[in-house]
């Protein structure tokens, strides 16, 4: 297992409305079995070391959310863990206004109140 360490941090609103589209859960629902709760929690990974690992996670195919029509986003989920017994992926927009160090996680639940998450708050992933 890898880990990425980063820190909690506000989006822009739009995670929420990108996992609430229909097809986009049942998707979700499908490949990981994850009912999406409607927003996602946002890390920032603040260490160059992190990153540069992120970024070679990201090479890997993942699973492929395919838009039902071309005009649509799409985007791919790479399974993590944030917690135990906490089903959660990295949801990666195929078009997005995030850099390489903003990470979507998309969970079952709200992962900052199940946690006791704030911004700034220290959080690691594991990638199986």
């Amino acid at each position: 297992m890898t880990a990425l360490r980063g820190v909690v941090t506000s989006g822009l609103g739009q995670g929420a409305h990108f996992v609430s589209l229909p097809w986009v859960r049942d998707v979700i629902r499908r490949m990981t079995g994850i009912e999406a709760y409607p927003g996602t929690l946002n890390i920032r990974l603040v260490d160059p070391s992190m990153l540069s690992a992120w970024r070679r996670i990201r090479q890997a195919p993942g699973l492929r959310v395919a838009p039902p029509a071309p005009e649509q986003c799409g985007a791919r989920l790479i399974p993590v863990v944030v917690a135990p017994d906490v089903a959660a992926a990295v949801i990666v927009p195929d078009v997005t206004r995030h850099g390489d160090e903003m990470l979507e996680l998309v969970a079952g639940v709200h992962v900052r109140s199940l946690l006791g998450l704030r911004d700034d708050d220290p959080v690691t992933l594991q990638i199986p």
